[in-house]
């Protein structure tokens, strides 16, 4: 029929969640506004796309425009083997995972924001900042803010620091950058 072809994204009854192309999310009770996309997940909230899966304490986006914001308790791991990578140096980089107290999600631009109590880390690679972006797509990380990292003994600190996940190359911006060897 014609309702059930309307719209891209439907909430799923059976987990309380809900699908779009880009993702699935799923819950036990969620408030879906059907003409504006608009949608909000007062309780526990697992958040899925090829290569990255995350939970939350609550959720709210909007299921058109691929956006989606994770509040409370927010984990997120990323599998190194997104599709949209395509490159063995990025795979190669093993799984990440990452730990703040909101992520706001684009899944069309493949964007996470990652804000408050951040913490990252991959292999022996960990790091803490106010703020982290994640570009899936580019396949970088930024992170903001009070920067502390460490990698194999080495412990660069700074404003903000550039990670590209690939080939891991690190950029350490802003003052005083001060890195640290063994």
């Amino acid at each position: 029929g014609t309702a059930a072809h309307a719209a891209a994204a439907q909430p799923n009854a059976a987990s309380g969640g809900l699908a779009t192309p880009d993702y699935r999310i799923e819950t036990d009770e969620t408030h879906w506004n059907f003409n504006s996309g608009e949608f909000t997940m007062p309780h526990r909230v697992r958040f899925f796309r090829p290569g990255t899966d995350a939970v939350g304490d609550k959720a709210s986006g909007n299921s058109k425009q691929g956006t989606a914001t994770l509040i409370g308790g927010v984990v997120v791991h990323d599998s190194g083997n997104a599709t949209e990578a395509g490159d063995a140096s990025y795979s190669g980089s093993g799984p990440a995972t990452l730990t703040c107290d909101k992520l706001d999600i684009d899944s069309k631009q493949k964007l996470y924001v990652a804000t408050g109590h951040v913490h990252f880390t991959q292999g022996t690679r960990a790091g803490t900042s106010d703020r982290a972006v994640l570009n899936r797509a580019s396949g970088t990380l930024r992170l903001e803010g009070s920067v502390h990292l460490s990698d194999n003994g080495s412990t660069p600190a700074g404003d903000s620091v550039d990670y590209n996940l690939k080939p891991k190359d690190v950029g350490v911006h802003g003052g005083p950058a001060v890195m640290t060897q063994p």
